[in-house]
């Protein structure tokens, strides 16, 4: 028994593991965001970005306005003219800004394609993941591409 707890007790301290995107490792601060487009999107991202304010001082300390546009279209349809088969797209265009200056524009699209289901109700539920597992994977993008700013 005392080996195992040795043995485990090791693992556990000598692992190291440490997340690679860590909030509270950012070397920047969202000092300002504003958003037009679409109102869902919006929202997922203003509650991302609200976490990123703080009132730590660093050097970069960047300014944020983004376009996001939500585009539903339908791929196929059954004999009987019913969609069968749907394509969620999510298109962001980010203007960053530091000191009043535009730094860069970066220009985001995730797409997912996704089945028709009949219960109109589970169908809008299942879009919401959906559309906040693309939002997610922008801001993934986003954070990247503001640590890799100087």
């Amino acid at each position: 028994m005392k080996k195992f707890l040795f043995v485990f007790i090791l693992f556990l301290t000598s692992c190291g593991y440490e997340s690679v995107n860590k909030l509270d490792k950012l070397n920047y601060t969202i000092t300002k965001y504003e958003f037009t487009g679409n109102q869902q999107v919006n929202k997922i991202l203003k509650k991302n970005f609200n976490r990123l304010q703080n009132d730590k001082v660093t050097s970069n300390e960047f300014e944020i306005f983004a376009k996001s546009d939500l585009i539903k279209s339908n791929n196929s349809k059954n004999q009987a003219g019913e969609v069968t088969n749907l394509t969620l797209k999510i298109i962001f265009v980010f203007e960053i800004f530091k000191n009043n200056q535009k730094i860069k524009k970066i220009s985001l699209t995730e797409s997912t394609n996704y089945n028709s289901d009949n219960n109109k109700f589970e169908q809008k539920q299942f879009e919401k993941i959906l559309i906040k597992n693309l939002v997610d994977k922008i801001i993934k993008q986003i954070n990247l591409n503001l640590l890799s700013i100087e």
